[in-house]
């Protein structure tokens, strides 16, 4: 995120022990917890956008094989195998 872009303050509900240690890293890392947290947002957008990405090339390369693992584990969970 570059310094040009727009920002929006929100306020948000974080358990208090939870908000200490956020900004005792800040600290640490010589930033604020403002932006320890943009940071941490963009790092789990980013690594959600990948994720659903690998799942959707994952289920067109192999829907059928997903679809087959899916009966047997069906088929385990009705025989008490599973």
């Amino acid at each position: 995120m570059d310094g040009m872009e727009s920002m929006v303050e929100v306020s948000v509900g974080v358990p208090a022990d939870l908000w200490s240690r956020v900004e005792t890293a800040a600290a640490d890392d010589c930033t604020t917890p403002s932006a320890m947290l943009v940071e941490a947002v963009c790092r789990h957008l980013s690594r959600r956008a990948r994720l659903r990405s690998v799942s959707a090339w994952a289920w067109g390369a192999a829907g059928a094989e997903f679809d087959e693992l899916a009966e047997v584990d069906l088929s385990l969970d009705l025989t008490g195998c599973a």
